[in-house]
Protein backbone atom coordinates (compact mmCIF):
# COMPACT_ATOMS: atom_id res chain seq x y z
CA UNK A 1 0.00 0.00 0.00
CA UNK A 2 3.26 2.49 0.77
CA UNK A 3 4.40 1.30 -2.13
CA UNK A 4 1.46 2.06 -4.30
CA UNK A 5 1.26 5.54 -2.37
CA UNK A 6 4.70 6.87 -3.17
CA UNK A 7 4.09 5.54 -7.09
CA UNK A 8 1.06 8.16 -7.30
CA UNK A 9 3.04 10.77 -5.39
CA UNK A 10 5.58 10.34 -8.05
CA UNK A 11 3.11 10.05 -10.83
CA UNK A 12 1.49 13.54 -9.81
CA UNK A 13 4.91 14.99 -9.35
CA UNK A 14 5.46 14.19 -13.33
CA UNK A 15 2.36 15.16 -14.71
CA UNK A 16 2.92 18.39 -12.64
CA UNK A 17 6.26 18.80 -14.19
CA UNK A 18 5.09 18.26 -17.73
CA UNK A 19 2.24 20.72 -17.55
CA UNK A 20 5.14 23.38 -16.22
CA UNK A 21 6.72 22.72 -19.40
CA UNK A 22 3.85 22.45 -21.85
CA UNK A 23 3.10 25.77 -20.45
CA UNK A 24 6.71 27.27 -21.07
CA UNK A 25 6.70 25.73 -24.40
CA UNK A 26 3.23 27.21 -25.53
CA UNK A 27 4.45 30.77 -24.12
CA UNK A 28 7.79 30.39 -26.05
CA UNK A 29 5.86 29.20 -28.99
CA UNK A 30 3.28 32.02 -28.56
CA UNK A 31 5.89 34.73 -27.86
CA UNK A 32 7.80 33.13 -30.82
CA UNK A 33 4.45 33.93 -33.21
CA UNK A 34 4.41 37.44 -32.04
CA UNK A 35 7.84 38.42 -33.14
CA UNK A 36 7.27 36.75 -36.18
CA UNK A 37 4.30 38.69 -36.71
CA UNK A 38 5.49 42.03 -35.61
CA UNK A 39 8.99 41.68 -37.84
CA UNK A 40 6.22 40.50 -40.66
CA UNK A 41 4.48 43.37 -40.15
CA UNK A 42 7.35 45.34 -40.21
CA UNK A 43 8.50 44.30 -43.42
CA UNK A 44 5.18 44.87 -45.46
CA UNK A 45 5.41 48.42 -43.87
CA UNK A 46 8.93 48.55 -45.51
CA UNK A 47 7.61 47.36 -48.97
CA UNK A 48 4.71 49.79 -48.85
CA UNK A 49 7.26 52.43 -48.27
CA UNK A 50 9.65 51.94 -51.12
CA UNK A 51 6.47 51.76 -53.63
CA UNK A 52 5.66 54.91 -51.84
CA UNK A 53 8.88 56.69 -52.51
CA UNK A 54 8.81 55.51 -56.17
CA UNK A 55 5.63 57.01 -56.54
CA UNK A 56 6.75 60.51 -55.33
CA UNK A 57 9.92 60.65 -57.11
CA UNK A 58 7.68 59.66 -60.41
CA UNK A 59 5.66 62.65 -59.49
CA UNK A 60 8.48 65.26 -60.10
CA UNK A 61 8.04 63.85 -64.12
CA UNK A 62 4.44 64.05 -64.44
CA UNK A 63 3.29 66.28 -67.17
CA UNK A 64 1.04 68.88 -64.44
CA UNK A 65 4.02 68.94 -62.19
CA UNK A 66 3.83 72.52 -60.40
CA UNK A 67 5.47 72.39 -56.84
CA UNK A 68 3.27 75.65 -56.00
CA UNK A 69 0.05 73.70 -56.58
CA UNK A 70 -1.01 71.15 -54.17
CA UNK A 71 -4.17 70.71 -56.66
CA UNK A 72 -1.96 68.55 -59.04
CA UNK A 73 -0.78 66.50 -57.00
CA UNK A 74 -3.72 65.26 -56.01
CA UNK A 75 -4.67 65.41 -59.65
CA UNK A 76 -1.56 62.88 -60.18
CA UNK A 77 -3.27 60.31 -57.35
CA UNK A 78 -6.22 60.52 -59.33
CA UNK A 79 -4.20 59.52 -62.84
CA UNK A 80 -2.97 56.40 -60.84
CA UNK A 81 -6.79 55.52 -60.19
CA UNK A 82 -5.82 56.14 -56.15
CA UNK A 83 -8.90 56.97 -54.25
CA UNK A 84 -9.30 59.32 -51.52
CA UNK A 85 -9.77 58.06 -48.08
CA UNK A 86 -13.01 59.90 -47.59
CA UNK A 87 -14.03 58.81 -50.72
CA UNK A 88 -18.12 57.72 -50.87
CA UNK A 89 -16.74 54.95 -52.66
CA UNK A 90 -14.60 53.73 -49.94
CA UNK A 91 -16.30 51.07 -47.95
CA UNK A 92 -13.84 51.11 -44.92
CA UNK A 93 -14.77 54.76 -44.56
CA UNK A 94 -15.50 54.19 -40.83
CA UNK A 95 -12.03 52.32 -40.27
CA UNK A 96 -10.61 55.33 -41.12
CA UNK A 97 -12.36 57.75 -39.16
CA UNK A 98 -11.66 55.26 -36.35
CA UNK A 99 -7.59 55.73 -37.18
CA UNK A 100 -8.02 59.32 -37.53
CA UNK A 101 -9.57 59.62 -33.82
CA UNK A 102 -7.26 57.33 -32.32
CA UNK A 103 -4.75 60.14 -33.83
CA UNK A 104 -6.50 62.95 -32.90
CA UNK A 105 -6.25 61.90 -28.99
CA UNK A 106 -2.33 61.82 -29.05
CA UNK A 107 -1.37 64.74 -31.66
CA UNK A 108 -4.69 66.66 -31.78
CA UNK A 109 -2.94 70.10 -33.20
CA UNK A 110 -1.68 68.12 -35.80
CA UNK A 111 -3.94 66.90 -37.73
CA UNK A 112 -6.34 69.89 -37.47
CA UNK A 113 -3.59 72.68 -38.23
CA UNK A 114 -1.07 70.44 -40.60
CA UNK A 115 -1.90 72.25 -43.97
CA UNK A 116 -1.84 68.91 -45.89
CA UNK A 117 -5.38 68.11 -44.76
CA UNK A 118 -5.29 64.85 -43.88
CA UNK A 119 -8.84 64.06 -45.54
CA UNK A 120 -8.03 65.54 -48.86
CA UNK A 121 -4.08 63.81 -48.98
CA UNK A 122 -4.86 60.09 -47.65
CA UNK A 123 -5.49 57.42 -49.72
CA UNK A 124 -7.23 54.15 -48.60
CA UNK A 125 -5.81 50.39 -49.58
CA UNK A 126 -6.65 47.02 -48.85
CA UNK A 127 -4.97 44.02 -49.67
CA UNK A 128 -6.39 43.63 -52.95
CA UNK A 129 -5.74 47.48 -53.62
CA UNK A 130 -1.98 46.96 -52.60
CA UNK A 131 -1.94 44.31 -55.01
CA UNK A 132 -3.56 45.81 -57.90
CA UNK A 133 -2.77 49.47 -57.52
CA UNK A 134 0.62 49.09 -56.22
CA UNK A 135 1.82 45.59 -57.20
CA UNK A 136 2.23 44.09 -54.03
CA UNK A 137 1.10 40.30 -53.49
CA UNK A 138 0.49 39.16 -49.84
CA UNK A 139 0.99 41.77 -48.04
CA UNK A 140 -2.35 41.42 -46.08
CA UNK A 141 -2.33 45.10 -44.32
CA UNK A 142 -5.06 48.02 -44.13
CA UNK A 143 -3.19 51.29 -44.39
CA UNK A 144 -3.85 54.85 -45.25
CA UNK A 145 -1.22 56.65 -47.50
CA UNK A 146 -0.52 60.34 -47.55
CA UNK A 147 1.67 60.70 -50.55
CA UNK A 148 2.32 64.10 -50.31
CA UNK A 149 4.45 63.67 -47.11
CA UNK A 150 5.46 59.84 -47.67
CA UNK A 151 3.09 59.25 -44.27
CA UNK A 152 2.11 54.64 -43.88
CA UNK A 153 -0.31 54.36 -41.45
CA UNK A 154 -1.90 51.01 -40.70
CA UNK A 155 -5.32 50.42 -39.87
CA UNK A 156 -4.81 47.20 -37.38
CA UNK A 157 -1.35 47.94 -36.33
CA UNK A 158 -0.23 44.71 -34.32
CA UNK A 159 -0.26 43.77 -30.33
CA UNK A 160 2.86 45.12 -28.72
CA UNK A 161 2.87 44.14 -24.62
CA UNK A 162 -0.45 43.82 -25.00
CA UNK A 163 -1.36 47.18 -26.42
CA UNK A 164 -2.52 48.13 -29.75
CA UNK A 165 -0.08 50.53 -31.78
CA UNK A 166 -0.60 52.58 -34.71
CA UNK A 167 2.54 52.41 -36.44
CA UNK A 168 3.83 55.35 -39.16
CA UNK A 169 6.51 54.95 -41.19
CA UNK A 170 8.03 57.98 -42.22
CA UNK A 171 10.47 57.98 -45.59
CA UNK A 172 12.54 61.26 -44.84
CA UNK A 173 14.48 59.31 -42.26
CA UNK A 174 13.82 55.84 -43.63
CA UNK A 175 13.62 54.50 -39.91
CA UNK A 176 12.70 51.06 -39.50
CA UNK A 177 9.97 50.20 -37.73
CA UNK A 178 10.89 48.74 -34.19
CA UNK A 179 9.78 45.11 -32.01
CA UNK A 180 10.30 47.49 -28.61
CA UNK A 181 7.51 49.87 -27.48
CA UNK A 182 8.14 52.84 -25.65
CA UNK A 183 5.61 54.81 -22.99
CA UNK A 184 5.90 58.60 -22.86
CA UNK A 185 5.93 57.74 -18.60
CA UNK A 186 9.38 55.94 -18.73
CA UNK A 187 11.74 58.40 -20.60
CA UNK A 188 11.92 62.56 -20.76
CA UNK A 189 12.75 63.88 -24.00
CA UNK A 190 15.46 67.19 -22.67
CA UNK A 191 16.84 69.87 -24.42
CA UNK A 192 20.41 71.64 -23.66
CA UNK A 193 22.49 74.32 -25.60
CA UNK A 194 25.79 72.79 -26.47
CA UNK A 195 26.93 76.01 -28.34
CA UNK A 196 26.37 79.95 -28.15
CA UNK A 197 27.48 81.55 -30.75
CA UNK A 198 25.37 84.67 -30.12
CA UNK A 199 23.08 85.03 -32.93
CA UNK A 200 22.77 81.63 -33.50
CA UNK A 201 23.01 78.53 -30.93
CA UNK A 202 23.41 75.12 -30.76
CA UNK A 203 21.09 73.04 -30.00
CA UNK A 204 20.91 69.50 -28.59
CA UNK A 205 17.66 67.15 -27.98
CA UNK A 206 17.84 63.63 -26.66
CA UNK A 207 16.04 61.59 -23.87
CA UNK A 208 16.66 61.36 -20.12
CA UNK A 209 17.09 57.93 -19.60
CA UNK A 210 20.49 56.87 -18.87
CA UNK A 211 20.26 53.37 -19.97
CA UNK A 212 20.55 54.48 -23.93
CA UNK A 213 19.80 50.83 -25.22
CA UNK A 214 16.31 51.16 -23.40
CA UNK A 215 15.56 54.25 -25.59
CA UNK A 216 13.82 54.70 -28.86
CA UNK A 217 15.34 56.25 -31.57
CA UNK A 218 13.83 59.47 -31.68
CA UNK A 219 12.20 59.57 -35.37
CA UNK A 220 11.26 63.44 -36.13
CA UNK A 221 11.35 66.83 -33.86
CA UNK A 222 8.26 69.31 -35.07
CA UNK A 223 8.15 72.72 -33.44
CA UNK A 224 6.31 75.89 -33.11
CA UNK A 225 8.60 79.15 -33.01
CA UNK A 226 5.92 81.26 -31.11
CA UNK A 227 2.91 80.87 -28.71
CA UNK A 228 0.99 82.19 -31.51
CA UNK A 229 2.66 80.23 -34.27
CA UNK A 230 -0.05 77.51 -35.74
CA UNK A 231 1.89 75.64 -38.66
CA UNK A 232 3.97 72.53 -37.51
CA UNK A 233 7.83 71.93 -38.77
CA UNK A 234 9.88 69.92 -38.93
CA UNK A 235 13.67 70.43 -37.33
CA UNK A 236 15.17 68.39 -39.71
CA UNK A 237 14.39 71.43 -41.89
CA UNK A 238 16.40 73.61 -39.52
CA UNK A 239 20.24 74.84 -40.06
CA UNK A 240 23.01 71.81 -39.25
CA UNK A 241 20.83 69.29 -38.68
CA UNK A 242 22.23 65.83 -37.49
CA UNK A 243 20.97 62.61 -35.67
CA UNK A 244 23.53 60.80 -34.49
CA UNK A 245 22.07 57.13 -33.56
CA UNK A 246 25.05 56.06 -31.34
CA UNK A 247 24.08 59.05 -28.54
CA UNK A 248 20.28 58.67 -30.27
CA UNK A 249 20.06 62.36 -29.60
CA UNK A 250 19.56 65.39 -32.45
CA UNK A 251 21.33 68.38 -32.93
CA UNK A 252 20.12 71.69 -35.03
CA UNK A 253 21.14 75.27 -35.12
CA UNK A 254 18.29 78.02 -34.18
CA UNK A 255 19.27 81.25 -35.76
CA UNK A 256 15.85 83.04 -34.96
CA UNK A 257 14.73 83.94 -31.47
CA UNK A 258 11.52 83.18 -30.17
CA UNK A 259 10.18 81.12 -27.82
CA UNK A 260 10.06 77.39 -29.08
CA UNK A 261 7.82 74.59 -28.43
CA UNK A 262 9.10 71.15 -29.39
CA UNK A 263 7.05 67.97 -29.95
CA UNK A 264 9.69 64.68 -29.95
CA UNK A 265 8.21 61.59 -32.00
CA UNK A 266 10.09 58.33 -31.39
CA UNK A 267 10.16 55.76 -33.90
CA UNK A 268 7.20 54.34 -32.70
CA UNK A 269 5.06 56.80 -33.31
CA UNK A 270 4.96 57.90 -29.50
CA UNK A 271 5.02 62.01 -29.08
CA UNK A 272 6.12 63.30 -25.80
CA UNK A 273 4.83 66.22 -24.17
CA UNK A 274 6.26 69.71 -25.68
CA UNK A 275 9.72 71.22 -24.40
CA UNK A 276 9.14 74.91 -23.79
CA UNK A 277 12.33 77.03 -24.50
CA UNK A 278 13.03 81.04 -25.01
CA UNK A 279 15.83 81.80 -27.31
CA UNK A 280 16.84 85.41 -27.15
CA UNK A 281 19.85 85.73 -29.52
CA UNK A 282 22.29 88.74 -29.56
CA UNK A 283 25.15 90.21 -30.87
CA UNK A 284 28.06 87.95 -29.21
CA UNK A 285 30.57 89.58 -26.71
CA UNK A 286 33.89 90.35 -28.24
CA UNK A 287 36.49 90.39 -26.09
CA UNK A 288 38.75 92.98 -25.18
CA UNK A 289 42.66 91.95 -25.07
CA UNK A 290 43.68 91.07 -21.40
CA UNK A 291 39.82 89.64 -20.59
CA UNK A 292 38.47 86.47 -19.95
CA UNK A 293 35.07 85.62 -19.81
CA UNK A 294 33.48 84.05 -16.44
CA UNK A 295 30.31 82.74 -15.39
CA UNK A 296 29.02 80.89 -11.73
CA UNK A 297 28.75 77.38 -10.99
CA UNK A 298 25.38 76.42 -8.78
CA UNK A 299 27.36 76.77 -5.77
CA UNK A 300 27.88 80.66 -6.93
CA UNK A 301 31.81 79.78 -7.82
CA UNK A 302 33.28 81.75 -10.42
CA UNK A 303 34.82 79.91 -13.47
CA UNK A 304 36.03 80.63 -16.84
CA UNK A 305 34.94 80.08 -19.98
CA UNK A 306 36.27 77.33 -22.15
CA UNK A 307 35.59 78.96 -25.29
CA UNK A 308 33.40 82.13 -26.65
CA UNK A 309 30.75 79.65 -27.73
CA UNK A 310 30.98 78.30 -23.94
CA UNK A 311 27.04 77.35 -23.76
CA UNK A 312 27.61 78.37 -19.56
CA UNK A 313 28.77 82.25 -20.49
CA UNK A 314 25.33 83.97 -21.17
CA UNK A 315 21.83 83.51 -21.71
CA UNK A 316 19.62 86.95 -22.45
CA UNK A 317 16.38 85.39 -22.95
CA UNK A 318 13.79 86.65 -20.02
CA UNK A 319 12.96 84.02 -18.23
CA UNK A 320 16.93 83.35 -17.38
CA UNK A 321 18.76 87.13 -18.13
CA UNK A 322 22.34 85.61 -17.72
CA UNK A 323 24.47 88.55 -18.99
CA UNK A 324 27.92 87.88 -20.50
CA UNK A 325 30.61 88.35 -17.56
CA UNK A 326 34.14 88.96 -18.02
CA UNK A 327 37.45 89.93 -15.98
CA UNK A 328 40.54 91.94 -17.18
CA UNK A 329 43.40 91.39 -15.88
CA UNK A 330 43.49 93.95 -13.13
CA UNK A 331 40.69 91.90 -11.44
CA UNK A 332 37.86 94.39 -12.55
CA UNK A 333 34.70 93.62 -13.51
CA UNK A 334 32.89 93.69 -16.76
CA UNK A 335 29.02 93.22 -18.15
CA UNK A 336 28.41 93.15 -21.72
CA UNK A 337 25.21 94.68 -23.18
CA UNK A 338 24.34 93.74 -26.38
CA UNK A 339 22.61 96.57 -29.57
CA UNK A 340 19.03 96.68 -28.61
CA UNK A 341 15.82 98.09 -29.92
CA UNK A 342 13.06 99.13 -27.50
CA UNK A 343 9.75 100.20 -26.80
CA UNK A 344 8.53 102.62 -24.05
CA UNK A 345 4.47 103.54 -23.52
CA UNK A 346 3.04 103.82 -20.15
CA UNK A 347 1.10 100.30 -21.25
CA UNK A 348 4.26 98.72 -21.88
CA UNK A 349 8.26 98.13 -21.88
CA UNK A 350 9.90 95.78 -23.79
CA UNK A 351 13.36 95.10 -25.67
CA UNK A 352 14.08 93.16 -29.02
CA UNK A 353 18.02 92.63 -29.58
CA UNK A 354 19.22 93.04 -33.23
CA UNK A 355 21.23 91.70 -35.46
CA UNK A 356 25.16 92.69 -35.42
CA UNK A 357 24.73 97.02 -36.36
CA UNK A 358 21.23 97.17 -37.92
CA UNK A 359 17.76 97.41 -36.60
CA UNK A 360 16.42 94.25 -37.87
CA UNK A 361 15.23 91.95 -34.44
CA UNK A 362 16.66 89.33 -34.14
CA UNK A 363 13.26 87.60 -34.24
CA UNK A 364 12.70 88.27 -38.00
CA UNK A 365 9.49 90.35 -37.20
CA UNK A 366 8.57 93.93 -38.40
CA UNK A 367 9.41 96.16 -35.05
CA UNK A 368 7.87 99.71 -37.43
CA UNK A 369 6.97 100.96 -33.61
CA UNK A 370 10.41 100.44 -31.56
CA UNK A 371 14.00 102.38 -32.33
CA UNK A 372 17.13 102.27 -31.56
CA UNK A 373 18.35 102.40 -28.01
CA UNK A 374 20.34 105.77 -27.53
CA UNK A 375 23.26 104.40 -25.72
CA UNK A 376 24.23 103.00 -29.25
CA UNK A 377 24.27 105.66 -31.63
CA UNK A 378 25.75 108.50 -29.40
CA UNK A 379 29.22 107.80 -30.32
CA UNK A 380 28.63 105.69 -33.35
CA UNK A 381 26.96 102.27 -34.68
CA UNK A 382 28.65 100.07 -32.06
CA UNK A 383 27.45 96.44 -31.32
CA UNK A 384 27.34 96.59 -27.70
CA UNK A 385 29.56 97.96 -25.23
CA UNK A 386 31.44 96.60 -21.96
CA UNK A 387 30.00 98.44 -18.73
CA UNK A 388 32.14 98.06 -15.46
CA UNK A 389 29.61 95.22 -13.61
CA UNK A 390 30.34 97.93 -10.20
CA UNK A 391 31.30 101.40 -9.40
CA UNK A 392 34.56 102.60 -9.17
CA UNK A 393 36.96 103.11 -6.08
CA UNK A 394 40.43 105.12 -5.87
CA UNK A 395 42.23 101.81 -4.45
CA UNK A 396 45.74 103.67 -4.16
CA UNK A 397 47.50 106.46 -6.12
CA UNK A 398 46.96 106.04 -9.99
CA UNK A 399 45.08 103.12 -9.65
CA UNK A 400 40.66 102.65 -10.05
CA UNK A 401 38.96 99.54 -8.95
CA UNK A 402 36.02 98.18 -10.14
CA UNK A 403 35.68 95.71 -7.49
CA UNK A 404 33.57 93.66 -5.06
CA UNK A 405 34.06 94.53 -1.35
CA UNK A 406 35.85 97.48 -1.90
CA UNK A 407 34.65 100.87 -0.12
CA UNK A 408 32.93 103.40 -2.85
CA UNK A 409 35.41 106.99 -3.66
CA UNK A 410 34.00 109.84 -3.78
CA UNK A 411 36.10 112.19 -6.23
CA UNK A 412 35.01 115.03 -8.56
CA UNK A 413 34.73 114.46 -12.51
CA UNK A 414 38.50 116.31 -13.20
CA UNK A 415 39.87 113.50 -10.59
CA UNK A 416 38.29 110.51 -12.69
CA UNK A 417 39.01 112.42 -15.93
CA UNK A 418 42.73 112.17 -15.13
CA UNK A 419 42.41 108.69 -13.96
CA UNK A 420 40.91 107.78 -17.00
CA UNK A 421 43.50 109.49 -19.25
CA UNK A 422 45.96 107.18 -17.09
CA UNK A 423 44.05 104.08 -17.78
CA UNK A 424 44.03 104.86 -21.30
CA UNK A 425 48.03 105.32 -21.85
CA UNK A 426 48.60 101.58 -19.60
CA UNK A 427 45.97 99.67 -21.30
CA UNK A 428 46.14 101.06 -24.61
CA UNK A 429 42.23 100.58 -24.68
CA UNK A 430 39.79 103.21 -25.19
CA UNK A 431 37.83 103.03 -21.77
CA UNK A 432 35.45 105.81 -21.33
CA UNK A 433 33.21 107.36 -18.25
CA UNK A 434 30.11 105.99 -18.59
CA UNK A 435 27.36 107.71 -19.83
CA UNK A 436 23.98 108.59 -18.48
CA UNK A 437 22.44 107.01 -21.74
CA UNK A 438 24.49 103.63 -21.05
CA UNK A 439 23.24 103.85 -17.42
CA UNK A 440 19.92 103.84 -18.65
CA UNK A 441 20.25 101.71 -21.26
CA UNK A 442 21.48 98.76 -18.88
CA UNK A 443 18.38 100.09 -16.21
CA UNK A 444 15.61 100.12 -19.10
CA UNK A 445 16.81 95.86 -19.71
CA UNK A 446 15.61 96.13 -15.92
CA UNK A 447 12.55 97.41 -16.33
CA UNK A 448 11.69 95.15 -19.48
CA UNK A 449 12.19 92.42 -17.43
CA UNK A 450 10.05 93.35 -14.75
CA UNK A 451 13.17 93.32 -12.51
CA UNK A 452 13.19 96.18 -9.50
CA UNK A 453 16.45 97.10 -8.29
CA UNK A 454 16.80 98.15 -4.73
CA UNK A 455 18.30 101.14 -3.67
CA UNK A 456 22.15 100.54 -2.80
CA UNK A 457 22.84 103.02 0.54
CA UNK A 458 25.96 100.05 1.65
CA UNK A 459 28.95 102.95 0.66
CA UNK A 460 30.88 99.41 -0.51
CA UNK A 461 30.75 97.84 -4.44
CA UNK A 462 28.19 95.02 -5.09
CA UNK A 463 26.75 96.52 -1.48
CA UNK A 464 28.82 94.39 0.96
CA UNK A 465 32.25 94.99 2.46
CA UNK A 466 33.98 91.66 1.83
CA UNK A 467 34.51 90.26 -2.13
CA UNK A 468 31.97 87.59 -1.97
CA UNK A 469 29.01 89.65 -0.56
CA UNK A 470 27.43 90.47 -3.73
CA UNK A 471 26.71 86.79 -4.57
CA UNK A 472 23.94 87.04 -2.13
CA UNK A 473 23.28 90.64 -2.64
CA UNK A 474 21.52 90.12 -5.70
CA UNK A 475 18.62 92.57 -5.26
CA UNK A 476 21.60 95.45 -6.02
CA UNK A 477 21.94 94.04 -9.40
CA UNK A 478 19.95 94.57 -12.65
CA UNK A 479 19.58 91.25 -13.27
CA UNK A 480 18.28 90.47 -10.24
CA UNK A 481 21.02 87.53 -10.34
CA UNK A 482 24.72 87.20 -10.25
CA UNK A 483 25.25 88.20 -13.71
CA UNK A 484 23.69 91.89 -13.64
CA UNK A 485 25.28 95.20 -13.18
CA UNK A 486 25.27 96.74 -9.29
CA UNK A 487 25.80 99.86 -7.53
CA UNK A 488 23.19 101.47 -10.14
CA UNK A 489 20.92 103.22 -7.16
CA UNK A 490 23.19 104.52 -4.83
CA UNK A 491 23.24 106.97 -2.18
CA UNK A 492 25.27 109.72 -3.83
CA UNK A 493 25.10 110.04 -7.56
CA UNK A 494 26.67 108.69 -10.25
CA UNK A 495 29.37 110.34 -12.92
CA UNK A 496 29.00 110.64 -16.34
CA UNK A 497 29.84 111.60 -18.78
CA UNK A 498 27.13 114.09 -19.37
CA UNK A 499 27.82 115.03 -15.33
CA UNK A 500 29.42 117.76 -13.89
CA UNK A 501 29.53 117.27 -9.80
CA UNK A 502 30.98 114.90 -7.59
CA UNK A 503 29.92 111.36 -6.58
CA UNK A 504 30.72 107.39 -7.65
CA UNK A 505 31.43 106.63 -11.15
CA UNK A 506 32.12 103.57 -13.76
CA UNK A 507 33.78 102.89 -17.20
CA UNK A 508 32.55 101.02 -20.53
CA UNK A 509 34.14 100.23 -23.53
CA UNK A 510 32.29 100.30 -26.70
CA UNK A 511 32.40 98.10 -29.66
CA UNK A 512 32.15 98.95 -32.89
CA UNK A 513 32.99 95.65 -34.74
Amino acid sequence: MKRNKVTLITLFIIIIICFAIISVCLYILNESKEISKLKKYVSQMELIQEKVNKIRNEYKFWENYNPNQSGNFISYLQSLNFSNANSSANIYLSDFNRIIDELNQKNLDFWNVNTDSIITNYCYFNPDSLNKSLGLENVNLYVIINFYTGNVISKDGVKDSGKIIYRQYDSRFGNKLVVNSFYKSEVTPVIEIVENAGLSQKVKISFDNKDINEVAEISEIYYYSSPTDTIRKKCSNLSNYQYLKDEKAAYFTIDVSGEYSFIVEDTNFVQYPAIIREFSLCNPPILMYGMKGIYWDDENNEKEISSENDSNWYDYSKNILKMANAKTEDGNYWVWIPRFIYLSTKEEKDVEFVQNKTLISTRNESRNTYKLHESFSEDGNVTGFWIAKFQANFERENYISMKPGNALSILSVSKVQSEIAFLNRKNNTNYLLMSEKERQAVMFLSEANSIQVSNDLVHYAGGAPNENGYKTNSKYSSTGNVYGVYDLISSENEITRNANDEGRFRETIKIFD
